[in-house]
């Protein structure tokens, strides 16, 4: 039995190169591609994946895939979203989705209406992280620290410049801080009120520091549960190695969890999860979690802006 059709809008960073590979290590077959902001990179991946190069969206969905895996420019994606839905293919977007609440609403409004969609967070599928959400079960959580350093450096070549844009890719706070919140719903007990669904911001605050951003170099933003629990993010872009790490007190004790470059971040985990949804099974994250967390960071990113400029 052969297996599902993959196709890819948009090429616009280094994810949907890891995605494909692993989806054809599953047996799936990557069909096409669609990249309308840098022609060499979609020729790149078209060469690198046998897909068919297409110049419009509707000639990649025309094809009828059976999952689109889009990775547009963060402006794109409302109607990335809008034409999949249209076409009643299920697509799962890598970061980031949305810079604007605004622009989160056609994601929301798709969902409502019964689209099947998903974004993630790729750490989500770590296996590490698998086991970390394991091991908490149960447990009666009372506060959660979460860090997501990723070097910035790729964001501020010109190439990759809109990513560091607060208006065009969601700046550090958004497209970084997906890890972070990602990482909270992952591990925390829903059930209790742990997960961001319905989290309340607190306060947040960031400042560029000497890089050249136009964004954030570092960001902290505190938040509360709808059960009450406090949750704190650090999300930073400073020079060094990439690090993700939550700490969790409970009742049972201090779970602490850290990943970092060598370890296994969850791509292959992703691709399974892929699978799946491309073949009429579950969407990888129900996109009322993803949404909640998207919600928190975009409502932290302006609070955070407008102190830094009042500063």
């Amino acid at each position: 039995m052969s297996g599902p059709t993959v196709a890819f809008a948009g090429a616009a960073h280094s994810h949907p190169f890891a995605d494909a590979a692993n989806l054809i290590a599953r047996g799936a077959a990557v069909t096409g591609v669609w990249e309308a902001d840098d022609a060499d990179r979609r020729r790149d991946f078209a060469t690198r994946f046998g897909a068919t190069e297409h110049d419009t969206l509707d000639r990649l969905l025309a094809d009828r895939p059976d999952l689109v895996v889009a990775t547009p420019r963060t402006p794109r994606a409302p109607a990335v979203m809008a034409a999949c839905s249209a076409a009643g293919v299920p697509v799962f977007f890598n970061k980031t989705v949305a810079a604007s609440a605004d622009a989160l609403t056609t994601f929301d409004a798709a969902a409502a209406s019964g689209a099947r969609v998903a974004s993630s967070s790729v750490l989500r599928f770590a296996p590490a992280v698998v086991s970390f959400a394991a091991g908490l079960a149960g447990s009666r959580v009372r506060a959660v620290e979460v860090v997501a350093q990723h070097d910035i450096a790729g964001f501020l070549v010109p190439e990759r410049a809109w990513q560091d844009d607060p208006a065009s890719g969601g700046g550090t706070l958004v497209s970084i801080g997906v890890h972070a919140v990602d990482l909270v719903d992952a591990v925390l007990p829903a059930s209790e009120g742990a997960a961001l669904a319905g989290a309340t911001l607190v306060d947040a605050h960031a400042a560029a520091g000497d890089l050249p951003t136009r964004s954030e170099a570092v960001a902290v933003v505190r938040a509360v549960t709808a059960g009450g629990v406090p949750v704190t993010a650090t999300v930073s872009g400073v020079p060094g190695p990439d690090r993700y790490a939550v700490r969790v007190v409970a009742d049972d004790g201090l779970h602490e969890l850290a990943l970092g470059d060598g370890d296994d971040l969850g791509y292959a985990g992703l691709a399974d999860a892929l699978i799946r949804f491309a073949t009429a099974g579950p969407a990888p994250v129900p996109w009322h979690r993803t949404s909640a967390g998207y919600r928190l960071l975009l409502a932290a990113a302006a609070r955070a802006r407008r102190t830094e400029e009042a500063a």
